[in-house]
């Protein structure tokens, strides 16, 4: 509701959804919040994605650090052009807005951060994993077998694009 009202605020200002970043040639993309609006910006494509999410920042006051793009399933990152990954003129880009990485419920020993809602869930199976470890290793090597499995484990999730997300999904619910 909020991005609404931002929108119409926009077109009461007579201004429209477009935004032009100062680099050109232009060319125009299409940014669709996830289950949201839609806006067009003007960019370059020399423009790093940083200067997109300002641009979204400024129409939708979302801050930056709240802002994850997408490109064809994949992760935009700041530092790097949109030319790096294939962005051309009329291109479509989703917005996805992070949640916040830290809890506050008034005290600051509620602070958490928001990983540590998962360790409850993480440690059965890292536990399952290290029992089943010790019956093919050493105990000395047990940890560390542990360890770069966890580290090869993230780094694969984290590269996980959402069309991979979606099959893996698909599959186990049998859809």
């Amino acid at each position: 509701i909020g991005l609404h009202v931002a929108l119409e605020e926009k077109k009461r200002q007579g201004t429209d959804n477009t935004i032009n970043t100062k680099s050109s040639p232009k060319m125009h993309l299409t940014v669709k919040i996830l289950n949201g609006e839609e806006c067009t910006l003007a960019a370059s494509p020399s423009s790093l994605v940083r200067d997109v999410k300002e641009q979204l920042e400024a129409l939708f006051s979302i801050p930056v650090a709240d802002q994850k793009l997408l490109f064809k399933g994949k992760a935009l990152m700041d530092v790097k052009p949109l030319k790096d990954y294939g962005v051309q003129d009329n291109s479509k880009i989703t917005l996805v807005i992070k949640k916040y990485s830290t809890k506050f419920s008034g005290d600051s020993s509620s602070v958490l951060p928001q990983k540590s809602c998962c360790l409850e869930t993480e440690r059965p199976a890292w536990e399952m994993m290290r029992r089943f470890l010790r019956r093919h290793f050493r105990e000395q090597d047990v940890e560390c077998v542990l360890q770069e499995f966890k580290k090869e484990f993230e780094r694969n999730l984290t590269n996980l694009s959402l069309d991979d997300i979606e099959r893996f999904a698909t599959t186990k619910l049998h859809v």
